[in-house]
């Protein structure tokens, strides 16, 4: 009873204190509040302030004349340090600010500058919204979260006066507060942000007669000692921080944001539509509803109205509208894809715009003209389709900004197919789609970059210089992206040339030809001659070949069998040289036992000669388990030959010993466990013929049900998890 009498002679000195000084006008709000911000207009036109104090960085007052530019349309965000500070036409920060603007009010930012260890939300109303108080407060009124309960508390309930309103949501914040240890809030930095605010409110009171105090509930409480406070101001950095557009969906509470509240667009349209009577704006918000025929908004009005008597509510919120809606439309049980349309309508798609007139960010508006020049629509998302072996001119521009903004990663545009596209050539692949979206956080990407330099291309240009070049792949790979890039300059064949004559490491020099050999006959590279290039390249690494055997049998034959797909599919210019360099391997240079079977197959397979007398080898073997691993990764098309390597594998498993099975299955597993369902059937029809099985092997079941695949997907966990603890790993790997 003690801890209550004073929890409540804390709130009564909270009362007081908020009305003791006639010439100070608090004004707590949860950030983005239609109803707060409402009600701060209200309290401004009654007080008349003339200085505003919000909490918002120092070093933001430089951007006072965009965010007050009739022009400016929200929502908008200032960025800094990893952080955005939004505004939305409902924000009461916004509000304020116009109000102020628009009345000749002074505006001071009273906040510390956000640091970059700091969260990316610049204001956050999540603690207050998710205190123990909170969670209380919503198991008693019956409340499904925190915005539910606010919304009933303070958006859909009629106050005597904007000075009660903001009394009862001081208090709300208060009493969230108090859950909250003084070690709490000190590490997470708001005693020093409040020390530098109330430094700000006595430095005002001394000039004005009349100020506003803008913040959030949450650290108004910490506000009314200003008197006490000997803080000195500190001044903010003012060279880091600009506005930009921003967009409801980042708005939006549902996709994370802390100071978000749920459904951007309904937010709006409560603060616009704020002075119609309840039946008005059960109308209006039935109107904005698709393809709702007349009968179902007769039946969801008269459903609404008497929804609010019963919760006791002046006027619908999002979640009566959601429960009115699915209650007099959904027959079935209703989920999440069912009430997926309407949501998406009251999340909006709105995207702020700055003053024609505004700088933009550093860099955006090169890109942005560069965009509209290439037909890159910017007010939604868009596709771009590219014919590679068809191309205009204006597709290679396009595909070349497009390329240049997906290197300097500023999630601008995404292809189809990945990053790859520019770093793994494919001469079978003629058509390409680049997905696009000009969001907020591709201006952020672009005005970070901005500090290392002022035009794309110097910075398209110094981020391939930076790039590491301590071997010749790594050299030919920048080049090459260079020409993608639009910066042919960047591809010298001389420096080139010169690290080939040096290079004797064998897996460099393999990357570097299988890759200068794609972009030779790439066509966008049919401007560059690189045939010489790729065959001196051809000409040293033949030299060293017989490196091979220093490296791990994965990575020689998966070596082997990159050239031999390339020399058969340049088969005109490199099978000749290939098999001649295959025959002088096998008769000059003696190789591991793997290694040498794999050269053997490869030069039978060149010529699609008969593998039998090789295959007959194996059949002599003691153990020829790691020679048939070998061949089943360069040849593996041999598996299905008659009498070729699944043969022999079966032949051979039939003489192993229960034990000896089993220590060779997850091996076994390994080698097969690539194979799609197609060849996986075509093994075991040839099993079934080999060992003469009645009635066939029916491996897949073509009757499975929702049921029996999430059986599946536990027995599969199981699986893993027993398999784990009993140090099968090897069984688990691919």
């Amino acid at each position: 009873m003690d801890a209550l009498a004073d929890l409540k002679a804390r709130f009564a000195e909270l009362a007081q204190a908020y009305q003791a000084d006639p010439a100070l006008c608090w004004l707590p709000v949860r950030h983005h509040s239609p109803a707060c911000a409402a009600h701060t207009l209200a309290q401004l036109h009654s007080h008349r302030p003339q200085v505003l104090l919000i909490e918002a960085p120092g070093a933001f007052l430089r951007h006072l004349p965009v965010l007050q530019d009739p022009e400016a349309t929200p929502p908008l965000a200032i960025y800094q340090d990893e952080a955005y500070y939004p505004f939305a036409e409902n924000s009461p920060e916004w509000q304020a600010l116009r109000w102020a603007g628009q009345n000749g009010a002074e505006v001071r930012f009273i906040d510390l500058d956000h640091k970059p260890q700091q969260s990316q939300e610049g204001w956050n109303d999540a603690r207050f919204l998710s205190s123990d108080y909170s969670r209380r407060l919503q198991q008693h009124l019956g409340c499904r979260d925190a915005d539910e309960l606010w919304q009933r508390l303070f958006e859909q309930v009629q106050f005597a006066s904007a000075g009660s309103f903001f009394l009862q949501v001081l208090l709300f914040c208060a009493a969230s507060r108090a859950c909250y240890s003084p070690q709490s809030l000190a590490e997470e930095g708001d005693l020093a942000r409040e020390t530098q605010m109330r430094a700000h409110i006595k430095a005002a009171r001394g000039q004005y007669q009349r100020l506003a105090v803008l913040t959030g509930g949450f650290h108004t409480p910490a506000l009314f000692a200003w008197a006490d406070e000997n803080a000195a101001l500190q001044q903010g950095d003012p060279a880091d921080s600009f506005v930009i557009r921003y967009t409801d969906k980042l708005l939006e509470a549902r996709n994370g944001y802390g100071a978000g509240m749920p459904y951007p667009a309904f937010c709006r349209w409560q603060f616009q539509q704020r002075h119609l009577d309840a039946d008005s704006w059960l109308l209006f918000l039935l109107d904005q509803m698709p393809a709702l025929p007349l009968v179902y908004k007769q039946n969801c009005f008269e459903h609404l109205q008497q929804l609010c008597r019963l919760r006791g509510l002046a006027r619908p919120g999002s979640y009566d509208l959601l429960d009115s809606l699915g209650s007099c439309l959904i027959k079935e049980q209703l989920g999440a894809k069912t009430l997926a349309p309407w949501q998406k309508v009251l999340s909006g798609q709105a995207m702020g715009q700055l003053p024609a007139h505004c700088p933009s960010p550093p860099l955006v508006a090169e890109v942005r003209a560069a965009c509209r020049a290439a037909r890159l629509h910017l007010d939604q998302a868009g596709q771009c389709h590219f014919d590679l072996y068809d191309m205009t001119a204006g597709a290679r521009e396009r595909r070349q900004l497009l390329a240049r903004l997906l290197f300097l990663e500023t999630g601008f545009t995404q292809p189809q197919q990945g990053y790859q596209v520019l770093t793994r050539l494919d001469v079978k692949r003629r058509h390409e789609s680049w997905r696009y979206h000009w969001t907020p956080t591709v201006e952020v990407a672009l005005a970070r970059q901005s500090a290392k330099g002022s035009k794309l291309a110097t910075l398209v240009s110094q981020a391939l210089d930076s790039r590491q070049l301590d071997s010749l792949d790594h050299l030919v790979s920048k080049q090459l992206l260079a020409v993608q890039l639009g910066l042919p300059e960047h591809l010298d064949k001389a420096q080139l040339a010169e690290q080939l004559a040096h290079c004797s490491d064998i897996k460099a020099l393999a990357a570097s030809f299988i890759a200068l050999v794609q972009a030779a006959n790439h066509p966008l590279f049919a401007a560059y001659d690189l045939v010489p290039l790729y065959r001196s390249l051809w000409q040293q690494l033949g030299y060293q070949l017989p490196a091979l055997n220093q490296l791990e049998d994965q990575e020689a034959l998966a070596l082997l069998l990159s050239l031999q797909g390339v020399a058969l599919m340049h088969e005109a210019d490199l099978k000749d040289q290939w098999r001649d360099r295959l025959q002088w391997l096998i008769q000059h240079s003696s190789h591991k036992p793997t290694l040498d079977i794999a050269l053997r197959a490869l030069a039978l397979d060149l010529d699609g000669a008969d593998p039998a007398p090789l295959l007959h080898q194996l059949k002599l073997q003691d153990d020829p388990f790691p020679l048939l691993e070998a061949l089943l990764k360069v040849v593996p098309h041999w598996l299905h030959q008659q009498q070729g390597l699944l043969a022999l594998l079966n032949q051979w498993l039939a003489g192993q010993s229960p034990d000896q099975f089993l220590e060779r299955l997850p091996a076994m597993r390994a080698l097969f466990c690539h194979l799609d369902a197609r060849e996986v059937d075509r093994v075991c029809q040839q099993l079934q013929q080999l060992n003469q099985w009645q009635g066939g092997i029916n491996w897949l079941r073509q009757d499975l049900n929702e049921q029996d695949h999430s059986q599946g997907l536990a027995l599969e966990a199981t699986l893993r998890q027993r398999l784990t603890a009993q140090g099968l790993e090897q069984w688990l790997s691919n």
